[in-house]
C-alpha cells in the first residue's frame, strides 16, 4: 500500500511540475512575444524620426513652431502621429533629442530665411556664399551634431551596434 502511495504522489508531482511548467513557458511566450512587438514598434518609429527630422517635422507641444512655414495639413497629420508614437513607444530621451535637432533646424531655417536666401524665378534658393557665413556655418554645425546625438541615442535604445556586431 506505501507503494502505491508513493507512485501516486510521484505521478501528483510530475503532474503538478509539468502543469506549471508548461504554465510558464506560456507567459514567457507571452512576454517575449509582446517584447518583440515593442521592440518592433519602437524600431519603426525611430526610423520614421531619422526619415522625417530632416524635414524639420516637430514635436506637437512645441511652440518654436512657424505654422506659416512648410504647414501643410499633411504636415500637421506627420506631426500629430510622430508624437503621438514617440510618446506612446520612444524613451523620454529621444524624445528630448528629436527636439533638440528641431529647434537647431527652425533656428538654421530661420537664418537662412532671413539673410541667406534670394529669389530665383518661382522659388528662393541659398546663396553661393552662404557656406562661408560663419553664423550658417555654425548652425549647420549644430544641426549636424543634434542629429547624431539623436542616431546615437536611438541606436543605444534599440542595441543596434551589438546586434549587428557594429563598432561605434
Amino acid at each position: 500500500m506505501d507503494q502505491l502511495w508513493n507512485v501516486l504522489l510521484g505521478a501528483a508531482i510530475a503532474l503538478v511540475g509539468s502543469v506549471v511548467t508548461t504554465v510558464l513557458q506560456a507567459r514567457l511566450q507571452r512576454r517575449a512575444k509582446r517584447e518583440e512587438y515593442l521592440w518592433n514598434k519602437r524600431a519603426e518609429l525611430y526610423v520614421d524620426l531619422l526619415r522625417h527630422s530632416s524635414a524639420q517635422i516637430a514635436h506637437i507641444d512645441d511652440d518654436h513652431v512657424d505654422e506659416q512655414y512648410g504647414w501643410t495639413p499633411e504636415r500637421e497629420q506627420l506631426r500629430l502621429d510622430l508624437t503621438a508614437r514617440v510618446q506612446l513607444f520612444g524613451s523620454a530621451a529621444v524624445e528630448e533629442r528629436w527636439r533638440q535637432v528641431s529647434h537647431a533646424g527652425q533656428r538654421l531655417d530661420f537664418y537662412a530665411r532671413e539673410n541667406l536666401l534670394e529669389a530665383r524665378g518661382d522659388y528662393a534658393q541659398l546663396r553661393s556664399d552662404a557656406y562661408e557665413d560663419p553664423e550658417y556655418v555654425r548652425l549647420s554645425t549644430e544641426v549636424k551634431e543634434t542629429r547624431r546625438f539623436l542616431v546615437d541615442q536611438l541606436r543605444r535604445e534599440l542595441s543596434t551596434d551589438r546586434h549587428l556586431e557594429r563598432a561605434a
